[in-house]
């Protein structure tokens, strides 16, 4: 037992956690660990984290929990999540979350406000497989080395959303909420990336990037190349059976949700609606010890045009924690590049096992250590009309022609062939697989460390994240 306690002390060095109202009975030995919890609950913690698509965290965060008489524990009646984190890739996330049940009777409230400014926003194109991804021009050892920022952008984006979830019983309830976006979206700072590092990266007049060549062939729309804003309402149901909202063992979690953009709330002036379906199901095999879990979701436009800076949003009723945008990434398919999996629409599925190995109480607190292995995939179902956009201006005007389009072209300066930015037709299931390791407070504190690793290496190698939370 000093080996697990010497583990937890590690990976929670820099964590303090506080209970406001301890109830006495938890510390008799004669209770049994799983003894309900009662009042202010909260977890600090330093946000000294890790993740392979945006390096490493630094920052606070407070996680506060309110389980008033002990009643519903482990769920509870209010919840305040705040953070405010930088990663040394660029990303920076301010983010102030409020959720209760108790402020409309009846009724779960949730709101949510975040700016995060992302100076290394990935950008692979649209389509998946479509895309071509290659992992050599961004790796300067290598021979054929473009650039490490040829698949980049700058993309900075404010959100503010509120929602009101409403039970028709014990299982169904219906949502309904309203949520504003606004993105800038830009070059990369070629100047800042460059600061103080000895092997620099080509400026854009010698290796522009692929959103670049994007925007100078006209694949994004002028009135997008810059970002834009937009605000939509948004209305769905909800199938809620689980036995813990935060460390669900047994029950089903669905959702149903429809975004609709008028064409007066959106500064490219169109109007469209989204649809997002999301189905989780959990499983006890062995009581208290070992559970399985797994989600399938679809997201897809129903009608009209969605601007190319928000084809990688997800829409959910509640989300806790920062959002991950598009399929990849440490939301959604672990261990392949974020936002690799971008379309009109996109279909994927996550599983895994979940072992509760240790148990024990440590600072009049309870906590597990966990393990889990995991797969998952994804893939875009509802292509958009790249090939059809990429045809035609390269009938036009070739893309391989440098007197038409300079250092924009194909070709430039190097042997790139149109075989090297796009297979049309080539899209596919893309998977990962991996392990997870967890610490767990009170049932909803979780600190999480997961490592995927991909099937092919168009999405990446593998990736690493270390954070909060389940994935669902």
């Amino acid at each position: 037992m000093k080996k697990i306690y010497a583990m937890l002390v590690v990976m929670l060095s820099l964590s303090i956690t506080v209970n406001a109202q301890e109830d006495s009975t938890l510390v008799k030995k004669t209770e049994k660990k799983s003894e309900k919890k009662t009042g202010w609950n909260f977890g600090v913690l330093p946000t000294i984290t890790y993740n392979s698509d945006l390096g490493f965290q630094y920052g606070a965060l407070v996680d506060l929990y309110n389980y008033g008489d002990g009643d519903i524990y482990p769920n509870y009646y209010e919840r305040y999540y705040m953070e405010v984190s930088r990663y040394t890739k660029g990303n920076g996330i301010n983010n102030f979350q409020f959720e209760s049940n108790r402020l409309i009777k009846g009724s779960t409230v949730f709101f949510d406000i975040m700016y995060r400014t992302d100076k290394r926003y990935d950008f692979l194109g649209v389509n998946g497989y479509e895309s071509m991804y290659n992992v050599d021009w961004i790796d300067p050892d290598s021979d054929d080395y473009h650039s490490e920022m040829f698949y980049k952008n700058q993309t900075n984006y404010f959100k503010v959303k509120a929602d009101i979830l409403t039970p028709f019983n014990d299982k169904w309830s219906w949502s309904a909420g309203f949520e504003y976006f606004k993105f800038d979206v830009d070059y990369v700072d070629m100047e800042d990336f460059n600061d103080g590092r000895e092997t620099p990266a080509p400026p854009h007049t010698e290796m522009p990037g692929l959103y670049e060549r994007f925007v100078e062939w006209g694949v994004v729309d002028e009135e997008y190349v810059n970002g834009g804003s937009f605000g939509g309402l948004k209305g769905g149901l909800m199938f809620d059976t689980r036995n813990n909202v935060s460390n669900a063992t047994k029950g089903i979690w669905t959702e149903l949700v429809f975004f609709y953009v008028p064409g007066f709330m959106s500064s490219a002036n169109n109007s469209y609606m989204n649809f997002n379906f999301t189905h989780r199901q959990y499983f006890t095999i062995v009581p208290d010890k070992l559970s399985f879990a797994y989600r399938l979701g679809y997201v897809g436009t129903l009608f009209g045009e969605e601007p190319v800076y928000a084809q990688a949003n997800m829409y959910s009723v509640m989300l806790k924690g920062a959002p991950g945008f598009g399929l990849g990434g440490k939301n959604t398919l672990r261990g392949v590049k974020r936002n690799r999996v971008i379309g009109n629409g996109e279909a994927w599925l996550n599983a895994e096992f979940r072992w509760k190995f240790v148990k024990f109480d440590l600072w009049k607190q309870h906590f597990y250590l966990g393990l889990s292995a995991f797969f998952d995939a994804g893939q875009v179902v509802q292509l958009t009309g790249l090939e059809k956009r990429i045809t035609e201006i390269n009938n036009a005007t070739p893309l391989t022609d440098e007197t038409i389009w300079g250092a924009h072209a194909i070709g430039y300066n190097n042997t790139d062939t149109m075989d090297d930015y796009f297979n049309f037709g080539g899209e596919a299931l893309h998977m990962s697989a991996g392990i997870g390791f967890q610490i767990v407070m009170n049932q909803n504190f979780i600190v999480k460390v997961d490592y995927g690793k991909t099937f092919n290496i168009q999405d990446g190698p593998s990736g690493m994240y270390i954070g909060l939370n389940y994935l669902f």
